[in-house]
């Protein structure tokens, strides 16, 4: 999660960053499809619930000259094998000793594909019709590695938990959009949807493989492309379990990444995503240090500290504003409200927790909708 929900916090030093990527940003160049080949890969580990529509909405891609789609059954114990089978065309491989971790399936199935454009999917990721067209040629570049869409959440409407999720996505997906075009920032690649080229689909064993490899990538020089046309959808938690599970494991993940900090060229994101990482304790300090102030009656810091706190609540505003117009989502008054709020809450569990290791690989459950 982007600790936007800090900017209560009197000190807020991403804002600072957030307002450069809004203020920045030049065109990308767009190209054409030209018929070029892709091996799409989804790693599945107990998928049984979702695999069968994630092959459908594939089933309806026809412009792709040449489309290879593997199915990596990464140890599963239900009907997974079974289901993405049924699909003709379909290339399905079996892990015996799966269920370790996203990227060694993956990888498994990169080396499995007879193609050298790689597109790695989750299994619920739905991706719309066009997008493989719009992020195909961007790989043409040398210094490109890969390129990406924006995820979109498909049970947005479910409860207030997956309404408040699509916004945090909108978000994310404006922030790195907008990093794609600036020099000095890289997005990390999702999940949900990436092409990549083959010789680099090397995903690193983490909790956050995709970011990861974005990192070392980062640092060997190459470039990340998002392209906002380019969209996939995915089913957000449901539960405030599952949600705080997966987030712990992507906070947990993220620490791993400040260790690829050798490209000077990226020192803007790198700076960012080292001040993301430390900000809920800054905005323990900052509290700390305004309310000393006030029992103290040492106003000073105060007049410091509170033109901080309204133009960060100012530049998040400008954010919520940007993200939704760019990406055409539409949201109702309480879920700004409430992940303004109630968000602050959880991020500071999930941060705490995070400095904590973790047992094991929790992988999301999904809510069912292939039968």
């Amino acid at each position: 999660m982007i600790p936007l929900i800090y900017g209560l916090a009197p000190i807020h030093i991403p804002s600072f960053f957030y307002l450069d990527i809004m203020a920045r940003g030049r065109a990308l160049p767009r190209g054409r499809y030209r018929g070029e080949a892709v091996s799409v890969v989804i790693p599945c580990h107990n998928e049984e619930a979702v695999i069968g529509n994630t092959l459908k909405a594939l089933s309806r891609i026809k412009k792709i000259r040449d489309l290879e789609v593997i199915v990596v059954d990464d140890g599963s114990s239900d009907r997974t094998f079974e289901v993405a089978s049924s699909f003709n065309g379909v290339k399905v491989l079996r892990r015996e000793m799966g269920g370790r971790g996203k990227s060694e399936a993956v990888n498994f199935g990169a080396r499995h594909a007879k193609h050298e454009i790689i597109c790695v999917l989750d299994a619920d990721s739905r991706p719309y019709s066009r997008s493989l067209e719009y992020l195909i040629p961007y790989l043409r570049a040398k210094r490109v590695a890969a390129s990406c869409g924006i995820v979109k959440v498909r049970n947005k409407r479910a409860n207030w938990l997956t309404e408040m999720v699509s916004l945090e996505y909108t978000i994310a997906n404006y922030i790195q959009w907008k990093k794609s075009m600036i020099d000095s920032y890289v997005p990390w690649m999702p999940g949900t949807i990436t092409l990549i080229k083959k010789d680099l689909a090397n995903f690193p064993p983490s909790l956050v493989e995709d970011a990861e490899l974005s990192a070392k990538l980062i640092e060997d020089g190459y470039v990340i492309i998002v392209d906002k046309r380019a969209a996939a959808s995915e089913v957000a938690p449901t539960t405030l379990r599952a949600y705080l599970r997966q987030r712990v494991r992507w906070a947990r993940g993220n620490w791993s990444l400040l260790k690829y900090y050798r490209n000077r060229r990226a020192l803007m994101n790198y700076l960012l995503t080292f001040f993301e990482r430390i900000q809920p304790a800054l905005a323990a300090i900052s509290y700390i240090i305004f309310g000393w102030s006030i029992y103290t009656r040492n106003y000073a810091l105060d007049f410091v500290l509170t033109p901080l706190w309204l133009f960060t609540i100012a530049v998040i505003l400008l954010l919520y504003r940007q993200a939704v117009r760019e990406t055409r989502e539409r949201y109702r008054l309480r879920t700004y409200i409430l992940y303004f709020f109630a968000s602050s809450l959880l991020y500071l569990i999930i941060w705490v927790r995070s400095l904590f290791p973790i047992r094991g690989w929790h992988k999301t459950l999904r809510v069912r909708d292939y039968r």
